[in-house]
């Protein structure tokens, strides 16, 4: 009686691919999220940057705060979900991403050449150290934030500089103008916030409207040559508009006759023009600017 002797194979078993098991698609869907929240983030930008130009006249400026800060009480959820978690998103990826680039051969997205790659991650690197200031100096939830878990009392001086409420041009210009030294807004260290805010705001521009350009290549909505070059005229036009829009933003605050201006008499100007404001009764008399206090604290004492 003969055994029956069953064939064995060599061939190893394997695992079926899944999104789990397969880090390139999960790379894949991560990218286009990125895309996206990169593409909401940016928009946000260029209404932020038209509003903040419209400070060429003061009066303008508050106006346009006014209906910014008349969604109330919704306006922080707003701000969530349009403005900081896109921004962590496409921040904590494109992070990731660079150190992982050779892994996931990010190179096959180098579009447009090294030059334009390389400006697209040298302004990222700008632009994380210009929110940092920005938002860290001039928004509550930046160093406001971190000093009520802290107490460190550098970020208590520095922090939720911006105070909306009939202040707005005169607070952004003593966080910005007079930042470092609120005597002289000429001092090194305010004339070097100036012009990181400068480059902050140009790299803002090139940032978004390269990245814009190559979103589309990477979605596949320009496929042929064509349709890419159509695109890049289209994303130039919107880069050069955000540069010079950016640009009157920055001058606003910094250059204009305005900015060097009595920010004392700015704010006398700004509470009478905006008695019309449907946020200025609950404000009157309870809002005040710290940076206008620490800059007019000299000129009071006797």
């Amino acid at each position: 009686m003969s055994a029956t002797v069953t064939p064995t194979s060599n061939t190893p078993k394997t695992t079926p691919t899944t999104y789990a098991t397969n880090p390139g698609r999960r790379h894949f869907w991560l990218r286009r999220l990125h895309s996206l929240a990169g593409i909401l983030f940016g928009g946000y930008i260029v209404v932020h940057l038209t509003v903040n130009a419209t400070a060429i006249s003061p009066r303008a400026f508050q106006q346009n705060v006014d209906k910014i800060h008349g969604l109330e009480p919704m306006l922080p959820l707003i701000e969530v979900l349009t403005i900081f978690a896109p921004l962590l998103l496409h921040m904590i990826y494109g992070i990731y991403i660079s150190f992982a680039g050779v892994k996931f051969n990010t190179t096959k997205y180098n579009y447009g050449g090294n030059l334009r790659y390389t400006l697209q991650r040298w302004t990222a690197v700008i632009l994380l150290l210009f929110l940092v200031l920005h938002i860290g100096t001039l928004h509550k939830w930046g160093f406001a934030a971190l000093h009520s878990f802290t107490h460190v009392e550098f970020f208590k001086n520095y922090g939720d500089l911006f105070q909306p409420h009939n202040q707005a041009y005169q607070s952004t210009v003593g966080g910005i103008r007079h930042l470092i030294n609120h005597e002289n807004p000429w001092h090194p260290g305010n004339v070097a916030v100036m012009g990181f805010y400068l480059l902050g705001v140009w790299s803002a521009a090139f940032h978004f409207a390269n990245g814009l350009w190559t979103s589309a290549i990477a979605w596949g909505l320009t496929v042929t040559a064509s349709a890419q070059k159509r695109w890049g005229h289209f994303c130039l036009g919107l880069g050069a508009m955000l540069l010079v829009v950016g640009t009157v933003a920055w001058a606003a605050f910094t250059i204009h006759p305005n900015a060097a201006g009595d920010l004392g008499r700015w704010d006398e100007v700004t509470r009478t023009q905006s008695h019309d404001s449907p946020v200025h009764e609950q404000s009157e008399g309870i809002v005040k600017d710290k940076a206008i206090e620490k800059l007019t604290a000299p000129a009071t004492q006797p």
